[in-house]
């Protein structure tokens, strides 16, 4: 009886996983339209690359290979899934699968124990199909490549499906022992698709399980006590994931907001069609963006509830139904909000939307299925109406996919790519040994974004050895060092033109390569000839380099140039800055080290150095001060100054709930494999 308990739990772990691997086996085959995961999801993961950076608990959280230092993880937390864990071992391909695929599998078991008691498990199978053959997974994986979002659709869908499955596996547990394993599987699931989801998402998501909860409250067939009892359990898995990652995510906007003066601004996206016309398909249009909603098929299933003999099944029926059309008017009608914390975007809403119609039509399904409660002919037309509206999902989702791949030209993808960073650099145009790895390099302004849209990632050349300074650093903002940077979520440190043709403003940063645009004229920098990345940037070398230490009197940090963006197309520090004599500044990929032949030539300055300012950083000497964003130290009375990186309480909390959601999430997924799901009831 226990081989057959260990094997039968085995095969319900690999069909789920399975199923979520064939589900990102096609989204990395059809590839992506868009690097975005890959220039901020990617590079904050371990992926045994040469970007070296510190690490807490094993998770990095600040690496001086991109910008001029950014704490991590630059977007999200998909690092806290267990699939992160392999990443270091695996080519970027197989990882961005296995992520996906784990989540993914993660939300079918919840869901199959969910469905199993109301409809079967053919049903709940194909109401995973419906789950994950759709919009979502096309848009977020396909259209533009945001894995931590096509995560966070993992989420809503365990969000819509936890509370009943909680609820059957407690009701029907023969023991305390075994109510604490279901109780544990669900919250522990949960928890794991909570971390690593999107923040924009959390409004939405702390919504989605308020309402499903709202459902399972209803359930009288189940003891009150039972109900808070599950209702408490997942909203603690929903909060403290959340609480965890807060203080991280307010350090950041504390720091935009007091860099700079003026607020941060946000991006406001709405849906493009009314719900109507998004749900017209196939006589309306079809976009990744729609609020696609399944809405004829939660007006089935909101018509035949209406009909349902089984009062607690019609509940969760007509309950479900009209969730998912109250969601679906928000994501088509909404508007976020300028707000930094409101959601990122409430077409957004579609999402649960979606999750809230499967589950009204799969209960629609356990009805009408059941003899005893419907008669033949009136379960037969219901299920082939179900059938009927079921099918507009699959079919617009691969009408999605041929669109998109149509629109990118069958272009190779980064996810198809499993070349080594310094190989795929050689088949850009970089020769082998052409450039020294550890020498800094930057981009002409907009060179980034125009390899983005060519699907050419940034970060090769960080993930090959040569620090960028040019980068996309999203969540970690880098406002209060370079201008412009209003915008939340889209921070960047894309260096103007006027501080890269700057001999002295290059010599201070230690600039060694530039890549830019043929026929632009930059005087600090020679050409090398016969190379070509991408088949239309030049290579330029720094004709010189300056590595003296730079200063400015310690009284300047209190005025009005150390509160300016250093690195901006204006700035009026720079020029302030003084080179001092038989001094040197050296980086490598963990710190800095200062030397100087007398530490008097510091007394009463401000020794100001190329990297920003994070209040994590240490000195052996002095103390840590901003000026401009930039780091600057004051106080210094020893020959030789070393600087570093300190993970402080927010690195370091942000590191252990990345820990324990991975934990949990292993723990949650074997355990809801182990439990048999519970068979359906005839009412």
């Amino acid at each position: 009886m226990r081989h057959f308990w260990l094997r039968d739990g085995a095969r319900r772990l690999v069909s789920a996983l399975a199923f979520g691997g064939c589900v990102a086996g096609i989204a990395a085959l059809l590839g992506s339209r868009d690097l975005e995961s890959y220039e901020h999801v990617f590079f904050s993961l371990d992926r045994g690359t040469a970007v070296e950076s510190v690490r807490v608990m094993g998770h990095p959280v600040y690496t001086l290979a991109l910008g001029l230092g950014v704490r991590l993880p630059l977007q999200g937390s998909v690092g806290s899934s267990p699939g992160a864990l392999l990443a270091p071992f695996l080519p970027a391909p197989l990882a961005y699968w296995l992520l996906l695929a784990f989540s993914i599998g993660a939300a079918v078991l919840v869901a199959r124990h969910a469905l199993a008691p109301l409809c079967g498990g053919a049903v709940s199978w194909l109401a995973a199909v419906l789950l994950f053959w759709s919009a979502p997974i096309v848009d977020y994986t396909i259209s533009v490549d945001w894995l931590g979002t096509a995560l966070t659709y993992c989420a809503f869908v365990a969000c819509v499906f936890a509370p009943h499955a909680l609820l059957t596996l407690l009701d029907s547990a023969p023991s305390r022992a075994a109510r604490w394993i279901a109780a544990l599987s669900v919250a522990g699931t949960v928890w794991g698709l909570i971390a690593v989801s999107h923040a924009g998402h959390w409004p939405i998501l702390a919504g989605t399980l308020v309402l499903a909860s709202m459902l399972a409250l209803c359930r009288s067939e189940h003891p009150l006590r039972l109900r808070l009892s599950a209702v408490a359990a997942l909203a603690t898995a929903l909060l403290v994931p959340v609480a965890l990652q807060v203080p991280d995510i307010i350090r950041e906007l504390q720091a935009a907001n007091t860099a700079a003066t003026g607020e941060l601004k946000r991006i406001v996206e709405n849906a493009d069609v009314g719900l109507m016309s998004a749900n017209a398909f196939p006589f309306g249009p079809v976009a990744p963006r729609l609020p696609f909603t399944y809405l004829p098929l939660a007006l089935v299933s909101l018509v035949l509830g209406l009909r349902a003999g089984d009062v607690r099944l019609r509940r969760l029926i007509l309950g479900s139904a009209f969730i998912s059309l109250v969601l679906g008017a928000g994501a088509a009608g909404l508007s976020p909000g300028t707000s930094v914390y409101a959601p990122t975007v409430t077409w957004a809403m579609r999402d649960p939307a979606i999750a809230f119609a499967v589950f009204s039509a799969a209960c629609a399904a356990g009805v009408f299925r059941v003899p005893r409660l419907t008669s033949r002919l009136t379960g037969g037309l219901a299920l082939a109406a179900l059938a009927l509206a079921s099918l507009q999902s699959p079919a617009y989702a691969t009408a999605l996919a041929r669109k998109v791949v149509r629109q990118d030209g069958n272009r190779w993808s980064w996810n198809r790519d499993l070349l080594p960073p310094g190989e795929r650099l050689v088949t850009r145009g970089l020769a082998p040994g052409a450039l020294l790895k550890g020498g800094r390099l930057a981009f002409w302004p907009d060179a980034r974004g125009e390899m983005r849209d060519r699907r050419r990632a940034s970060t090769d050349f960080a993930d090959a050895g040569y620090p960028l300074v040019t980068a996309w650093t999203k969540l970690r903002t880098m406002r209060g060092l370079v201008e412009p940077n209003e915008w939340l979520f889209n921070e960047t440190t894309d260096l103007p033109s006027r501080i890269l043709c700057d001999a002295a403003a290059v010599h201070f940063l230690q600039l060694r390569y530039l890549l830019l645009p043929p026929g632009v004229e930059c005087a600090p920098w020679s050409r090398l000839p016969g190379l070509a990345i991408d088949g239309w940037l030049e290579i330029g070398v720094a004709l010189e380099s300056d590595d003296r230490v730079r200063a400015l009197p310690a009284s300047g940090l209190h005025g009005p140039l150390a509160h300016e963006p250093a690195l901006s197309a204006e700035s009026r520090l720079l020029p302030t800055l003084t080179p001092l004599p038989r001094t040197s500044v050296a980086i490598d990929a963990r710190g800095i080290v200062v030397r100087l032949a007398d530490p008097v030539v510091a007394a009463g300055r401000a020794l100001v150095l190329p990297v920003a300012y994070d209040p994590a950083w240490r000195a052996s000497s002095g103390q840590v001060r901003s000026a401009g964003g930039l780091l600057a130290l004051v106080g210094v009375d020893q020959q030789q100054v070393t600087a570093a990186f300190v993970p402080d309480a927010v690195a370091v909390l942000r590191a252990c709930s990345m820990t324990m959601a991975q934990m949990l999430a292993v723990g949650g997924l074997i355990g809801l494999a182990s439990l048999r799901p519970v068979a359906q009831r005839a009412g």
